[in-house]
């Protein structure tokens, strides 16, 4: 498997090219938490190094280990005989992945999940690496995100939550905040398609039509990211490997009955999108028949006065012309032909005027 660069780690979406580019410098400041679990619970500890770390997963129930940002050769050559990598191994947990996928491994369980990033924009997706070995679970991100911040907060604080449970519960706990940020990106996401919808009926428009197209691309990448996360759920939970718990499994089993909910939603919402289209169309029609009525009506009070001109226009003798008032009364005539056939389309609800 080819090893994509460390910008790849976080894919932004393009105004321009409508398609992800990756938006990540070339290293990042490596940074490091590790939580520990003992019969107090969950709880943050401070990393030194890896011959603390053997002595805290040797002592404690378990360990978790996030890593972000770019990380040395040397610290690789480390983690590998902490975790007794193999080559294939390290390249997995070191690299960012275009799509989510599984691996079953004699010490251990790789797989990597899409995550979206949430911010005003909604426009990036970040890739996650998850190794689960013997009583240690490492992350690897590759922004400085707070991927798994407020699911860690809240697992501090549920106390002796993990009580005679392994590591594997901490792993679906973690997918779970993966799963639930495509919630929040679909809340906000469902008040853009309502704006825009909105736009739509008010004056639609090119820019409008740009707001569609955007909408439907972004809804198919993120959909097209949220497929392969139930496959390896699918995979979690019929792996063979005791890394994995029957109470694990159970757990994997709800968090693919929500990625399946999600990706219902996200369906949905594409649904949506293609029926925003359809408004577009409608509004434009809309818009349009409004602009052909107006310069029907203008033509239709042009004509009596159009007539009028050309009868008293012709070149033989009309006895109004040798008239004194005769030119102020074919304007008053003009004027009460055009006014009374106005008001006449008025009263029998042909056009509104407003």
């Amino acid at each position: 498997m080819k090893e994509l660069p460390f910008g790849h780690g976080r894919m932004a979406f393009s105004q321009e090219t409508l398609a992800l580019v990756p938006c990540l410098p070339e290293t990042m400041e490596l940074r490091t938490k590790l939580h520990c679990l003992d019969q107090d619970g969950l709880a943050e500890a401070g990393f030194f190094d890896f011959e603390d770390l053997a002595v805290k997963r040797s002592e404690k129930d378990f360990v978790w280990l996030h890593l972000s940002g770019s990380l040395g050769d040397e610290f690789w050559k480390h983690l590998s005989d902490f975790l007794d990598l193999t080559d294939e191994q390290k390249k997995l947990i070191r690299g960012p992945h275009k799509d989510s996928f599984y691996e079953d491994f004699h010490n251990g369980i790789f797989w990597t999940l899409a995550r979206p990033s949430i911010t005003e924009k909604v426009d990036a997706i970040e890739s996650i690496n998850f190794f689960m070995a013997e009583k240690v679970l490492i992350t690897r991100q590759f922004s400085h995100d707070s991927a798994f911040t407020m699911v860690s907060h809240k697992l501090q604080e549920k106390g002796s939550y993990f009580a005679n449970n392994g590591v594997d519960i901490l792993a679906t706990e973690l997918i779970q905040d993966v799963i639930n940020s495509y919630v929040e990106l679909l809340k906000l996401g469902g008040t853009r398609l309502e704006e825009i919808q909105n736009k739509i009926i008010l004056k639609p428009g090119k820019q409008e039509l740009e707001m569609i197209n955007r909408a439907q691309q972004l809804i198919w990448i993120f959909l097209n990211q949220v497929w392969p996360i139930e496959t390896v759920l699918l995979a979690l939970e019929r792996s063979q490997n005791p890394l994995m718990s029957e109470k694990g499994k159970i757990q994997i089993g709800y968090r693919k009955d929500e990625a399946a909910a999600v990706i219902r939603l996200f369906e949905t919402y594409r649904a949506m999108s293609y029926n925003l289209m359809d408004v577009y169309v409608s509004g434009l029609s809309l818009r349009t028949n409004k602009t052909t009525t107006i310069l029907t009506m203008i033509a239709t009070l042009f004509l009596p006065p159009s007539l009028i001109a050309g009868i008293y226009g012709m070149n033989f003798a009309i006895p109004e012309v040798h008239a004194a008032f005769g030119y102020y009364f074919c304007l008053l005539l003009m004027f009460c032909v055009s006014g009374s056939l106005l008001f006449w389309l008025k009263f029998n609800g042909h056009i509104e005027l407003e």
